[in-house]
């Protein structure tokens, strides 16, 4: 292990250590039914409220451990990443390549369209002005669109000794069919896939090529999403934090171990003769996932830069963010089953795994102590006991929540002016957790969930 991941663990350990000791001793009661506060014991009652009590801070302590303190290891872990990753920023690509070798591989860009007449311009744009030095090859791959995405893209055609464009038409198949489609005719020795409604930032192939020449053993290199429409209203700017907090928690630590689950879609690198050993498939509905544990289960690892972004557009209202979440949250479960047999090994996928199941728990259990909580109120009885038993662990829980991701938020200039709408984040995460648990439990009882996307919708198992 390496020091820094030793100090995090020291210290996350330090932190939650009074949190869980600290409710048993001391608690927030409302004397006589005023609105006086005042600090004392906490005792449970005897009888069946006692084994409630008892229950409930069994699973609050558990909530901590299990909970709280990995989400503190792995900001800590990240933490620590990033400020060595800051360190190595700045430097010319050509400083950054190992002494082995000087030249620069050349780099087919994917781009899958459907319906994209909109944004395939920019996406091609943004593609095309890589600060690369090498080679670059932009192919088009129009997935039998219904409006002008293949008239509008090739307007853009155009072959020279540093950059071309190429624009291949088929019929609808879905995006991954797209993309073995671009695979197929991609000449380059790195594949960089992203989406038709995207724009990479002129860093992003440069940084991916950096992070393969650091690491000889990457199969795959995912880089950072964040959202183009996010000052629309109140939904993109919770989605907004919700990218950085869950790429910088996550996606950081599992590429210092060699083990990202997830190499996103609108921005990845794969090389080429491991993208034609594992194409992109249609076994679940989320292609990108898939495809990085493939890889990984096969033994190869798997990266990420935060400095490779790509800005893509994020849903507007609650409707299409449920649909698109639907498909995100299941098509992992899909993800996790089919490559199971390497991931139930890997730390990461059990991890993984485990947040599911406790999501799933913590939902049915809130559900469960705000329905106790209007019972207790309505009955008149137990009401100002229950309510000093779950003051202070709920006030524990919420200033380490706002306390921990306004850290994260603050270092990141995309999310830097997005603070104030940290409170309304709770209430986005219970709802995602409601919807998790909602989809796990279809997925484990084998009912299956009805999906929309693309020009598709069926019940998906």
């Amino acid at each position: 292990m390496r020091w820094y991941k030793a100090l995090s663990l020291l210290i996350a350990a330090a932190i939650i250590t009074p949190l869980v000791v600290l409710p048993a001793h001391a608690g927030i009661s409302i004397s006589g039914g005023s609105l006086r506060v005042t600090v004392q014991g906490s005792v449970s009652p005897e009888g069946g409220f006692g084994i409630l009590y008892t229950a409930l801070n069994l699973y609050y302590i558990l909530f901590i451990i299990l909970g709280v303190g990995p989400f503190l290891f792995f900001l800590l872990w990240s933490a620590f990443v990033r400020r060595a990753q800051r360190k190595k920023k700045g430097r010319p690509i050509g400083d950054s390549f190992t002494p082995l070798t000087k030249r620069y591989p050349k780099v087919s860009i994917i781009i899958p369209c459907y319906n994209e007449s909109r944004h395939v311009g920019r996406a091609v744009n943004s593609s095309y002005r890589q600060n690369y030095p090498g080679e670059i090859e932009i192919i088009v791959v129009d997935d039998g669109s219904r409006d002008n995405t293949w008239s509008i893209a090739r307007i853009f055609e155009v072959s020279d000794k540093k950059r071309s464009v190429k624009v291949i038409h088929k019929e609808n198949g879905g995006k991954a069919s797209a993309l073995r489609v671009g695979i197929k005719h991609a000449t380059g020795e790195i594949i960089v896939m992203t989406d038709g409604d995207g724009q990479i930032d002129p860093h992003a192939v440069s940084e991916i090529v950096r992070i393969f020449r650091e690491h000889p053993d990457a199969g795959v290199v995912g880089g950072f999403v964040s959202i183009k429409n996010h000052s629309k209203n109140y939904l993109t700017k919770l989605q907004q934090m919700e990218y950085i907090i869950t790429q910088h928690v996550i996606r950081i630590a599992q590429s210092d171990s060699g083990s990202v689950l997830i190499a996103p879609g609108p921005i990845f690198g794969m090389r080429a003769e491991l993208a034609r050993q594992f194409p992109p498939l249609e076994r679940t509905v989320v292609e990108d996932c898939d495809l990085t544990m493939s890889v990984l289960s096969a033994g190869v690892t798997t990266r990420s830069t935060i400095n490779a972004l790509s800005y893509t557009d994020a849903p507007e209202s609650w409707k299409a963010w449920i649909r698109q979440r639907k498909r995100w949250i299941y098509g992992q479960f899909q993800a996790w089953r089919e490559n199971r047999w390497h991931l139930k090994f890997n730390p990461w996928g059990v991890y993984t795994y485990f947040t599911w199941v406790f999501t799933a728990v913590s939902a049915l259990i809130f559900l469960g102590t705000m329905l106790l909580t209007l019972f207790f109120l309505s009955q008149g009885t137990h009401f100002y006991s229950f309510l000093e038993f779950l003051s202070l662990r709920t006030v524990i829980i919420t200033g380490i929540y706002l306390t921990s991701r306004a850290a994260i938020l603050i270092s990141y200039p995309q999310t830097r002016r997005l603070l104030h709408y940290l409170p309304l984040k709770i209430f986005y995460d219970i709802i995602a957790g409601f919807l998790t648990a909602y989809l796990y439990l279809r997925y484990i009882t084998g009912l299956g969930v009805r999906l929309s996307w693309g020009t598709r919708n069926e019940v998906i198992y």
